[in-house]
């Protein structure tokens, strides 16, 4: 009984420290998100003050227009994209190492990119400057058409970004097994220990898990996806084999999904 109990709290540890592995990946991968959105909306509003200063300037043919205010709030929007591009490349790491499904380098790839075109952005901003000081609208309009590429490929890259993340979710995502048998005939409870254990196949990989002397019904922290599941025959008894997508919707208030296999005899 003292042997049970001590590897019955080892699991309960295992699954608990688990859990909260997978909850920081998820968390991790929400903040890169978020990250990625704050980018988005700090480069749209610099598009926005940009858009105003040059149909005041090249629509309106106003001479002095209010090219301090764009400079001021491009160069406040510009700190935070920095600082969140940043956050971005930290977060998608932590995540990687939680979980060694994730590659982290698309996004780091992007999140760079953005960070070196906020550079790119401050510089063409005071050349569009001293362009409008000079009344130089060639070189004024040439400079506005850059700094909105510039903003575009930002915006575009943090929605990049956000839709990675969401993605990976799903392959931070583990799943909690436990087998039941059912009598073939009669549909009564057979108990799980009767077969000798149980294999997970991962349909797209072909990867096979196993259950364990300790967990001989359970799996645990098996990655999303659909798996066929079987059992170990007897000497004169097996159970059917189970193909099962593993999703939310399946987990138990226990943190289980339940795969029943059909047991038979002969």
């Amino acid at each position: 009984m003292k042997k049970f109990t001590l590897v019955f709290s080892a699991f309960l540890l295992l699954f608990v420290s688990n859990m909260n592995a997978q909850q920081s990946v998820l968390d991790d991968l929400d903040e890169t998100f978020d990250s990625a959105d704050v980018i988005r909306i700090e480069a749209k509003r610099v598009k926005a003050a940009l858009k105003t200063l040059t149909v005041d300037y090249l629509v309106n043919n106003n001479a002095n227009p209010d090219v301090a205010t764009y400079l001021q709030l491009m160069d406040g929007s510009m700190e935070v994209v920095e600082e969140f591009s940043d956050e971005v490349i930290y977060y998608i790491g932590q995540a990687a190492q939680g979980n060694s499904n994730i590659d982290p380098s698309s996004i780091q790839s992007k999140a760079s990119t953005i960070e070196g075109n906020e550079d790119f952005v401050r510089n063409k901003s005071a050349a569009l400057q001293i362009a409008i000081q000079q009344n130089d609208r060639n070189t004024a309009r040439q400079l506005i058409r850059e700094i909105r590429s510039l903003l575009n490929a930002q915006i575009r890259l943090a929605k990049e970004i956000k839709t990675e993340a969401t993605d990976l979710k799903s392959l931070a995502a583990v799943y909690n097994v436990r087998i039941e048998l059912v009598d073939e005939r009669s549909g009564a409870s057979v108990p799980a220990g009767t077969l000798p254990g149980y294999a997970a196949t991962n349909q797209d990989t072909g990867e096979i898990f196993y259950t364990d002397y300790y967990n001989f019904d359970s799996f645990t922290n098996l990655p999303a996806g659909t798996y066929r599941f079987d059992a170990y025959d007897g000497y004169f008894d097996g159970a059917s084999s189970a193909i099962v997508t593993l999703e939310q919707s399946l987990v138990g208030s226990d943190g289980f999904i339940v795969v029943t296999l059909r047991y038979w005899s002969e």
